[in-house]
């Protein structure tokens, strides 16, 4: 009795591959999930292999292979794939997915495949949002929608909805008048419940949530947190003209996007110049630019700390226990500054925190850094006294440490809305570094000028 080898998919293509059975390579793919192909292809096979099956698959499944790899091997393949190919699979794709493709790519290569492409309705589009901004609603939305006039039967859209490409997005039929605005949004479940002969508008919804084409991606994120029952979300100009939409699957590329970027920033890691996965992977150099920028900030302000440190020699000198805190009451103002910056970055994202309640904010901020610092000030104070039995010394640290979450707090509130308000920077682009430096000056500055006022008590 013979036990039959089961081979994995992987080994499969490469064996088929290496054979140059394209027949048997056609009917393998077409058997499995475009996902379990593209795992393979991203994880299992040489760029050469890779390159190979492209010409084994059809073109629906290539564009669906290509737009589930990591960007790197994307740009990869439409460089090194014939550009008659890489044209016909761009050209199938949802037009915003083809356009973010294209923007990753140089000129000389992006204008050889645009040159292979029909100059169609399909083509003009992806023309005209590569003029858009990257980052805009415009940027990211895509034109693969069904419409229909407004005094249009169910019946009517749904012949429609049999007509549609196979990128199309078809769980939602938008209304328009005359002049092309959007009035009212079906859902495909409200038309197949009702006759075909029934008017649009007896089933429509006409409030509908709806973004300005100029209007920031991450609006675009926090409206599907908001109605989070939403497939999709029309692009509107100023006069309401549909431009088209942006679906759900683009809203969790931005969130994953902006929330990494977020995360890297507020830790004083710049990506502007280099992919995320070059942090773990690819050139030293690139990881040791990503974290330099913030890096130097922080050197040159503890520079400047150190110098106002040095200017205290006498007093330190004079009073090595009380400076041995010194380093407690730089950790504490520093996580509390980084807790209540993070907290604010995220509220800011969210609409949680705008111009109608920062006072509140304050305010509020003010009494957490109170509650907080005098709960930690009686513990340090409480056990500074047991162990070196000198009152005065506890009653600085308590008034120090209070002083010093407070100030905390309150730079993590102001510090991100101000950059974002008034210098219309990202507020988690300021960065712990800024805030904890920042910090560390106020912090020790006033802690040995208080010092120094009372020495002969501390001695």
């Amino acid at each position: 009795m013979t036990t039959k080898v089961v081979m994995r998919l992987d080994e499969k293509i490469k064996h088929y591959l290496a054979m140059g059975n394209g027949a048997v390579l056609r009917r393998l793919f077409a058997r499995h999930n475009f996902a379990d192909i593209a795992e393979v292809m991203e994880n299992n096979l040489t760029e050469e292999e890779m390159l190979g099956c492209f010409q084994f698959l059809k073109v629906g499944q290539a564009a669906q292979i290509l737009t589930s790899l990591s960007r790197e091997k994307q740009i990869f393949c439409l460089s090194n794939l014939p550009s008659s190919t890489s044209s016909e699979i761009l050209h199938f794709m949802p037009s915003d997915d083809a356009v973010d493709l294209l923007q990753e790519l140089d000129t000389s290569q992006r204008q050889k495949i645009l040159e292979r492409m029909p100059f169609d309705t399909e083509t003009r589009t992806i023309h005209h949002l590569m003029m858009e901004a990257p980052d805009s609603a415009a940027g990211i939305m895509s034109t693969d929608y069904i419409s229909a006039p407004a005094e249009s039967t169910v019946g009517e859209a749904l012949s429609l909805i049999k007509q549609a490409e196979e990128k199309d997005f078809i769980y939602y039929c938008y209304l328009l008048d005359t002049h092309g605005a959007l009035v009212g949004v079906v859902s495909l479940k409200q038309m197949i419940l009702v006759p075909e002969s029934t008017p649009l508008q007896q089933v429509a919804t006409f409030d509908i949530k709806s973004i300005q084409a100029k209007d920031d991606q991450e609006e675009a994120a926090n409206l599907f947190r908001k109605y989070y029952n939403l497939l999709a979300l029309p692009v509107v100009d100023e006069e309401d003209i549909l431009r088209g939409i942006i679906t759900v699957d683009d809203v969790i590329d931005i969130i994953d996007e902006e929330t990494s970027e977020d995360i890297y920033r507020a830790s004083g890691i710049s990506l502007e110049q280099i992919d995320e996965k070059n942090l773990l992977s690819g050139p030293v150099v690139n990881a040791v630019k990503a974290r330099m920028p913030w890096l130097l900030v922080t050197m040159f302000g503890q520079f400047f700390a150190a110098s106002i440190i040095a200017s205290f020699h006498h007093t330190i000198t004079a009073a090595v226990i009380a400076i041995s805190f010194m380093p407690l009451l730089s950790g504490l103002s520093g996580n509390m500054g980084t807790q209540s910056e993070t907290i604010t970055v995220r509220g800011l994202a969210l609409n949680l925190i705008n111009d109608e309640n920062i006072r509140e904010k304050f305010f509020r901020e003010i009494k957490v850094g109170i509650i907080t610092g005098v709960l930690f000030a009686v513990g340090v104070g409480f056990l500074s006294y047991l162990q070196y039995r000198h009152w005065e010394l506890s009653l600085l640290l308590f008034l120090a440490i209070i002083f010093s979450l407070c100030l905390s707090a309150i730079l993590g509130l102001l510090m991100p809305y101000g950059f974002e308000k008034y210098f219309k920077q990202d507020p988690a682009g300021v960065g712990g570094p800024l805030i904890t430096t920042l910090l560390d000056i106020l912090t020790f500055s006033s802690y040995l000028f208080v010092l120094s006022l009372f020495l002969d008590r501390m001695i």
